[in-house]
């Protein structure tokens, strides 16, 4: 059984529940409200002694919700039970109903709300009526954009100004012009007469943005409304002088912007801009020149420039319907026809206007997130773009460049909040919008499920055309004062008796849960390893390009060596291809599938995170282990001269010799630079015992070096090697080809 009270506390009603909202005491709730629901716009259903509701309950708030908000009100939910809450969030009726802890707090909001709402009066104009409604209060400010940038369409509201679509990484100056937005939509009318107006709707505004040279913009709600009875016959400009000129009769001043809506033959929405706005006290904004031959006169000698867009239906805005969701109604690719400039000239039938007023401009800068970068480096407007749409909790960042990778670029970010309190270290990353949605799709699958407590959590993801961005937080990650740091970093300063343990606690504790757990099943390494298919398409080109080394020829011998060499290159494009379907038994595991040591940070208690996901999947077990020796031993060996290039050559014949993964190569270097390279050769060793420790009882090398090959053969397409590191991978890389094409290696690896 279910009683209810109503009573009226400061003009409030409010209903108490007491017993179960179910469906035999629904027809009793719906008879005790429909009078006072009649009545009131506001109304709040108080919870505290019911702790159970029915479908059918909540069909009943459903559709007092509906009657109230039709009338600009809404329904108050208060006190609701554990039991209750949990029903509203089942049925996603959360945003539905306004929720709250008490009737107290419900009521002060409708005080608020009530004491805020329409202040509606009504002037007159030759035979027209003009009823204004007051809707929001005065006190927001116009933004003024002056420098060059890509905005938001959220950010934007309802705008106008110098502009073009940002559809690509750089702005095209071709098609700049004028152009407004009104939230999810945008027209453009270039300056360039020989290309033809167009507009833009996305699919999802905020994803979306302008590349913006200067702009005025006016928030996104109105805060008047005014609708024009019996004005067949009066002039867009003339009902537009009438507007201005009874705002300032009744006391309505600082009007920025006004949108008329016509409802007749040929609805339209037409964004004006009076010439009215001032900087200061002084005097008026100066528009940019360009814009000076798109003002029109008014009859009343008014300068007003602006755009229209033509539409095929336009319905009256409903009472209580959100003026947003009237624009994304009435806005749409369906219903849109084209985007002109204004006929001030042109009789409206049926007109309806909402009004923009504002206290003052402010810039855009002191409204959007500030950015600033480590050392001054520049930062694209796409690039900015995208961080703005990843750090909306954050009111100022700080972005330190920390690696520019063949296929993508790592950012450190340090953020803060309004009040300036800096929020834990992140890493953003961009690439391509497959490698963006493809890394944070591993991160789920393949990282937080093993190494939670020394992973990195993607926290977003935003896009830009082709382009992604990401942005990471680091578990475990300690305090405002945490910094980070790249392996690489320890690697380059620290002795091998140090680096020993640290990559042990990488590889034989955090990532155990991926490497120490191999399975045994069926591989296709030719298949799996080749670069060609992943990031270096063109790698064979590049080396002919570089090297003189043709992939049509089977042997090349360098010239500094005069070693013949099977040509790694032919090998790629030729016997990897005849050989993508051989299968052989062998141990996989989780890999990370582009492991180095810009990808590998840690903080200052040597607490370890990995990002860089895009390829983690199940793979050979050794996959990860050949990744990093492809950086000891060729990208981190010193090569500042011919000799020691031919040294380096000399030393690899050797150390590549090895036919089993378990046999240690020969690794005596008695050359240049002995203290790095030995460090190189003594991690490389360790990096093999890890691939033995993975691989208990199997010999064969081949799917290690091919996993290798798969990262030698690409430094001949990397910006940061020079060209004897280029000429070392051929030779290292042509080495391994030898092993391979051993007929007893191959026939024993794949029988």
């Amino acid at each position: 059984m279910l009683n209810i009270s109503i009573q009226f506390v400061d003009t409030v009603g409010e209903v108490t529940l007491d017993g179960r909202f179910d469906t035999v005491s629904s027809p009793l709730f719906s008879e005790k409200l429909n009078q006072i629901l009649e009545k009131e716009e506001y109304l709040i259903v108080d919870f505290a002694g019911c702790n159970y509701l029915s479908s059918s309950g909540i069909r009943q708030l459903m559709m007092a919700a509906k009657k109230l908000g039709s009338k600009g009100g809404a329904l108050m939910l208060t006190g609701l039970p554990n039991e209750v809450m949990q029903v509203i969030e089942v049925t996603g009726l959360r945003s539905v109903f306004r929720l709250f802890d008490s009737a107290a707090e419900a009521r002060n909001e409708i005080l608020r709300l009530k004491k805020s709402s329409y202040q509606s009066y009504i002037l007159h104009s030759g035979n027209s009526n003009f009823q204004f409604q007051q809707i929001e209060k005065y006190d927001q400010e116009a933004i003024l954009w002056n420098s060059y940038d890509i905005a938001g369409y959220d950010e934007l509201g309802i705008a106008f100004g110098i502009g073009s679509p940002a559809e690509s990484l750089v702005g095209d100056e071709n098609y700049s012009g004028l152009f407004i937005s009104l939230g999810n939509c945008a027209g453009f009318l270039p300056f360039d007469e020989s290309l033809s107006p167009d507009f833009r709707i996305p699919q999802q505004p905020a994803g979306a943005g302008v590349f913006v040279r200067w702009a005025l913009s006016f928030g996104k709600q109105p805060q008047s409304i005014v609708t024009v009875s019996e004005s067949s016959g009066l002039s867009l400009g003339q009902i537009t002088d009438s507007i201005l000129q009874l705002s300032e009769e009744a006391g309505t001043e600082n009007i920025r912007a006004v949108l008329i809506a016509e409802h007749g033959n040929k609805p339209s929405l037409t964004l004006l801009i009076p010439d009215l706005i001032p900087e200061n006290e002084g005097g008026g904004i100066v528009f940019p020149e360009e814009l000076t031959g798109y003002f029109q006169i008014t009859p009343n000698g008014k300068r007003l420039a602006g755009a229209r867009f033509i539409l095929d239906t336009m319905p009256l805005i409903q009472p209580g319907e959100a003026f947003e969701d009237y624009l994304k109604k009435i806005l749409t690719i369906e219903n849109v026809e084209g985007v002109e400039p204004p006929d001030l000239s042109v009789s409206m039938v049926s007109a309806e206007a909402w009004l923009f007023h504002s206290e003052g401009m402010a810039g855009s800068d002191t409204k959007r997130l500030k950015i600033e970068t480590v050392n001054d480096f520049f930062i694209e407007p796409y690039k900015r773009f995208l961080t703005r749409r990843l750090y909306k909790d954050s009111s100022r960042v700080v972005i330190q460049q920390m690696h520019g990778g063949y296929s993508a670029q790592t950012f450190q970010v340090d953020s803060y909040d309004s009040a300036g309190r800096k929020l834990r270290p992140t890493v953003m990353k961009m690439a391509n919008r497959a490698i963006i949605i493809r890394e944070a799709d591993r991160c789920q699958r393949y990282s937080l499920p093993y190494i939670m407590n020394n992973s990195a959590i993607v926290l977003g993801t935003e896009f830009y055309g082709e382009t992604g961005a990401l942005r990471y937080n680091f578990v475990g990650i300690g305090g405002e004062q945490s910094q980070l740091k790249w392996l690489t970093n320890y690697f380059n300063d620290w002795p091998v008796e140090k680096l020993e343990p640290l990559f042990d606690k990488i590889f034989t504790r955090i990532l155990k849960p991926w490497y120490g757990q191999p399975l045994r099943e069926k591989i296709y390494p030719y298949r799996d390893h080749d670069p060609v298919s992943t990031f270096f398409p063109l790698l064979c080109e590049t080396a002919e390009e570089l090297l003189s080394i043709s992939a049509d020829d089977k042997y090349f011998t360098l010239k500094e060596t005069g070693l013949e060499l099977i040509n790694p290159y032919w090998f790629l494009k030729h016997e990897y291809k005849k050989r993508k379907d051989q299968a052989i038994d062998y141990f996989t595991s989780v890999c990370h599938g582009d492991l180095n040591m810009q990808n590998i940070l840690l903080d200052n208690d040597q607490n370890v995170y990995l990002i860089d996901f895009s390829e983690t999947r199940p793979r050979s077990v050794i996959s990860d282990f050949a990744r990093l020796e492809a950086i000891f031993i060729i990208e981190k060996t010193p090569l500042n001269s011919e000799e020691e290039l031919k040294e380096m050559i000399e030393f690899a014949g050797v150390f590549y010799n090895a036919g089993r993964l378990d046999q240690v190569p020969s690794n005596n270097w008695k050359g240049a630079n002995a203290t790095i390279v030995n460090r190189n050769i003594a991690m490389t060793l360790r990096m093999r015992g890890y691939g033995i420790d993975c691989t208990p009882g199997e010999t064969t090398i081949v799917p290690y070096y091919l996993a290798l090959l798969e990262w030698v053969l690409p430094i001949v397409c990397f910006g940061s090697a020079s060209l004897n590191h280029k000429k070392l991978s051929a030779c290292v890389a042509g080495m391994i080809c030898e092993k391979l094409m051993d007929t007893d290696n191959i026939s024993m690896a794949f029988s």
